[in-house]
């Protein structure tokens, strides 16, 4: 099947738009695709960052599988990182899955295929899997992060911060850490605070890297290099897939003793070093 790739004009770094997406006065979207009369009967891949601005985000990425469906053969989003992934499981009583909500929404719209990277509600890792309905080819970009930081690090250990990310260092020996989280903290904002990151390996004199799927407000990373730093490591260099960053994460994280923090341009920032283009040579 023929294919033609549409991107979005936030992934002008990753290849040349061809979607236009502008605004009205009111800041509703307005959205063209050029291109419309080629999308017939063809494999339609859109490449679309759907953060920061996650809300708007998405529904721009709705409008465009709207203007393409009627047409195309078969329709492929492609989303570095998808928001929503963490609230992947109800914790309170009244909550929303959101995780589960927004791919079925994808799936009624029309979407046969998301491509992301490190989701995080897959917890199997990279693969072809089924979520709410919606086929999802979860692809990594752990390799390729450890393949820039290794030479950074002499003989590291390879630690994940929690279970949930132990596929990212299982292939190279790696080891997890023990996370334990409270309660939701109160305020306008809200998160669930993590109270502990647990070291049952030792780790002195001895170089680590730490590496995630995720960096949002680093409390994660922040309580394990603090640990990495009371077992006396030598060096710590913390790296994630996705650099959301927020709240001062990057110098906070630097601060608990980190000497260098790396993420990939899933979502890009000035500590994105290393580029998901790799990861989809197969569209690009």
């Amino acid at each position: 099947m023929e294919r033609i790739l549409l991107v979005s004009p936030n992934c002008a770094d990753l290849a040349a738009p061809n979607i236009e997406i502008r605004q009205f006065p009111d800041l509703e979207n307005y959205l063209r695709i050029p291109q419309i009369d080629e999308v017939k009967d063809k494999e339609v891949c859109i490449l679309h960052r759907c953060y920061p601005n996650q809300d708007s985000k998405i529904f721009q990425l709705l409008q465009i599988i709207e203007a393409v469906r009627p047409a195309a053969k078969k329709v492929c989003a492609i989303v570095p990182y998808l928001p929503y992934a963490r609230q992947d499981d109800v914790h309170l009583h009244g909550e929303v899955k959101t995780a589960e909500m927004l791919c079925k929404t994808l799936l009624k719209a029309g979407l046969d295929e998301l491509v992301t990277f490190d989701c995080h509600f897959i917890k199997e890792g990279p693969g072809r899997h089924e979520y709410a309905g919606l086929s999802i080819d979860n692809r990594t970009m752990g390799p390729e992060l450890l393949a820039y930081l290794k030479p950074l690090a002499n003989n590291p250990v390879i630690i994940s911060p929690d279970i949930g990310a132990a596929y990212m260092v299982k292939e190279e020996g790696g080891v997890s850490m023990e996370k334990k989280r409270g309660e939701y903290v109160k305020g306008e904002t809200i998160f669930r605070e993590v109270i502990e990151e647990k070291l049952d390996f030792g780790v002195g004199g001895r170089d680590v890297v730490i590496i995630d799927d995720i960096i949002a407000v680093g409390d994660t990373m922040i309580k394990a290099a603090q640990a990495c730093k009371k077992g006396k490591a030598k060096r710590i260099i913390c790296a994630a897939v996705h650099g959301l960053l927020l709240s001062c994460a990057f110098d906070k994280i630097r601060a608990a003793g980190a000497r260098e923090v790396i993420v990939t341009d899933s979502i890009p920032s000035p500590a994105a070093v290393v580029s998901i283009r790799r990861g989809l040579q197969d569209f690009l």
